[in-house]
């Protein structure tokens, strides 16, 4: 097993993507502290972790307030003596981005901004910095970020996610910069389209306000206009990004990092 013996955290492990990339690390050998919101949720997929015979522990915290997280990196801490591995999986859209009949600029206001860039980077940015020193101490360590292609994509759907995203994707980079002199590996994956119950919240949008999408379930939207415009033709799934994970953490990726890794069956080439 590529993973035996290290010990992962994996922020929004409660579900969708996270869960897929949590059930991958376990498998690989990994223990792993389940972060999320959602006790309830990050209970659930630690016991799937156990269930494999690995170590696990639910840890809930909002970690876009520091002192949260800064309480959740000790109490890991505490539990296992180490950290290996750090996957910055929390993000998403807001709920009011999502509810609203318009996707215009013009209508998006400060606290959605403030929002999407709180969960989709400065959650990031905050574990990664309690989770650092740690790193540096023992002259080891691997950070992946879990961006999105939408960072690569502009465009004014979604704009704030879009921007932060594409954020994201510098700040991988610039961190590993500075880490590598502590031979820590920073990468970044950036997943194509991926039914989950995030994204079905999303389709659901997109089925109120496109007209070739009323009537349709959010999985039927998916399926119809979504997973066609993949140049393999097929969708992606948890355990792609959960694979992939693995991979950039393992020993067989020692010599990259600051690279960012599409996992979208080809949506975008560069």
């Amino acid at each position: 097993m590529k993973l035996e013996g290290k010990l992962a955290i994996v922020t929004g492990g409660g579900q969708g993507l996270g869960q897929g990339i949590v059930r991958c690390l376990a498998e690989e050998g990994a223990d792993v502290a389940v972060v999320d919101i959602n006790r309830d949720n990050a209970g659930k997929v630690a016991g799937e972790v156990k269930a494999l015979g690995r170590r696990s522990l639910a840890v809930d915290a909002d970690l876009t307030d520091n002192k949260k997280v800064k309480q959740a990196v000790r109490d890991i801490i505490t539990a296992f003596g180490k950290i290996d591995i750090l996957v910055n999986n929390v993000g998403g859209m807001v709920r009011t981005l999502l509810a609203r009949n318009s996707l215009d600029f013009i209508d998006m206001n400060e606290a959605e901004w403030d929002e999407t860039y709180e969960v989709n980077l400065k959650a990031h940015i905050l574990i990664s910095q309690a989770v650092v020193p740690y790193f540096v101490k023992q002259k080891s360590g691997k950070i992946v970020n879990i961006a999105s292609i939408a960072g690569k994509m502009p465009g004014s759907g979604h704009m704030a996610y879009n921007t932060f995203k594409a954020a994201d994707l510098h700040f991988t980079r610039s961190l590993a910069t500075v880490l590598a002199e502590h031979n820590i590996n920073v990468n970044c994956i950036c997943p194509g389209v991926i039914y989950t119950p995030l994204w079905d919240g999303y389709a659901a949008q997109f089925t109120r306000l496109l007209p070739k999408a009323k009537g349709m379930t959010p999985r039927e939207y998916f399926d119809k206009f979504v997973v066609p415009r993949v140049p393999l033709k097929r969708e992606q799934t948890q355990e792609d990004i959960g694979r992939a994970v693995v991979f950039l953490v393992s020993e067989d990726a020692r010599n990259i990092t600051g690279q960012s890794l599409n996992v979208d069956g080809g949506t975008v080439m560069y």
